[in-house]
């Protein structure tokens, strides 16, 4: 949170709750149906499960916190290990249809997040380390050197197609976002404010391409194709344009507090999850960034935080899918912020140092979407019968049973 000429952050905080876990509430009429996609921070499981709570699918992967269901019912995910790493497809049984390592310039190949542009495109983070940039650090606070993160067009062969470095835009980002240099970091321990220098000095932890919306039709800097980045400590969401190569458009600084996960929706408006690391509670917005104007926001503050990570979807019904990663706490509401369904992850301890029961990311998807991954399973399905006592064949047939 920028604050009377500070860049504050702040650390860890417990956010517990007293109830059961699994689906705690449900309301079907109201809700959008389909399945769940949810990732256990860095854990070694990819969850797939329906609106009662039954996991119906499930994926092995590495450290992972993200990852996307493709219509073959592959699955992209990635191993956001530092210093090495990768990102990957993997088939329904877990093996890898592709991977991407990066190379020896890169620091970590991939971190935090990605966007699949077409079958044979993707948009991802990646990081380098580089020489300290004389007046970016107060002085005695500067790092041995600067990790600055890279926005990578890559193909499927691996070819680099475009890059971008932000270090090589941060007047931009100055400029656009009223960012002061040196940048004023400091830590809020409680009591005291540390001033620091962090090494990961944008620490970018989101990256979109935009779709194409009337907002974009109107103004370029909205266009499809252009790319909505996250700058979690910098307190600034920001949009690159590749064609021109440079970042056109910055909102945050003042406002939003240790955010994660804006996306731009079908009205061209942009959805944040502002976790609000330093301010104490965390707050959903979505706003109008033409104006800037907060058009919508979820917030409780005190059930309701997540200092660090999560993440926020809207869905096609209105409702807004909520991922309060500290809590492992998924949970669905309509506009008038009515909660519709409710669930708390059971699963914990995953993954070497593991963070718990944190669940970092959550995506919903139709049953349309996700019926070829399930008539793909080949699964024996052995001493099951159907309502009417007729053998169970297929798991799409145990599946679509159990639902009914």
């Amino acid at each position: 949170m920028y604050k009377d000429g500070k860049l504050i952050t702040a650390g860890e905080k417990a956010r517990l709750h007293s109830g059961f876990f699994g689906v705690r509430k449900y309301i079907p009429e109201k809700c959008e149906i389909g399945y769940t996609l949810f990732s256990v921070a860095w854990g070694y499981t990819e969850y797939l499960m329906d609106m009662r709570g039954l996991i119906v699918h499930t994926w092995p992967i590495t450290h992972s916190n993200v990852a996307e269901l493709l219509p073959n019912g592959n699955l992209l995910t990635h191993n956001d290990s530092d210093p090495s790493g990768w990102i990957e497809e993997l088939r329904p049984d877990g093996s890898v249809a592709w991977r991407w390592e990066g190379n020896e310039r890169l620091e970590i190949p991939n971190h935090h997040d990605f966007c699949r542009v077409d079958e044979n495109e993707i948009v991802l983070l990646s990081r380098k380390e580089e020489p300290v940039i004389k007046g970016v650090y107060r002085k005695g606070l500067e790092p041995k050197f600067m990790k600055t993160d890279l926005v990578l067009r890559i193909n499927r062969r691996g070819d680099i197609l475009w890059e971008f470095s932000l270090s090589e835009h941060l007047d931009e980002i100055c400029e656009l976002a009223g960012l002061p240099l040196p940048i004023p970091y400091v830590y809020w321990d409680g009591k005291y404010f540390q001033p620091r220098g962090p090494a990961d000095w944008a620490h970018t932890n989101t990256v979109e391409v935009l779709p194409s919306t009337p907002l974009g039709e109107r103004d370029s800097r909205f266009k499809a194709g252009n790319i909505l980045v996250s700058f979690r400590a910098l307190d600034i969401i920001a949009i690159i344009d590749p064609d021109k190569n440079s970042i056109v458009w910055c909102y945050g600084l003042g406002i939003l507090d240790g955010q994660h996960q804006p996306t731009m929706i079908d009205n061209g408006n942009i959805l944040i999850f502002d976790n609000g690391t330093y301010r104490g509670y965390s707050i959903v917005r979505e706003i109008n960034p033409l104006t800037g104007k907060i058009v919508w926001e979820y917030m409780d503050k005190k059930n309701f935080f997540s200092p660090f990570r999560s993440g926020i979807q809207r869905l096609s019904n209105g409702n807004t899918l909520i991922c309060e990663c500290d809590a492992g706490h998924i949970f669905e509401v309509t506009p008038e912020k009515e909660t519709v369904w409710d669930f708390y992850s059971p699963f914990v301890g995953q993954g070497l140092n593991h963070l718990g029961k944190r669940v970092h990311r959550a995506t919903r998807y139709s049953p349309s979407y996700v019926e070829p991954l399930l008539k793909s399973r080949k699964d024996k399905i052995v001493g099951e019968v159907d309502r009417k006592g007729h053998p169970i064949k297929t798991y799409w047939e145990l599946i679509n049973l159990y639902q009914s």
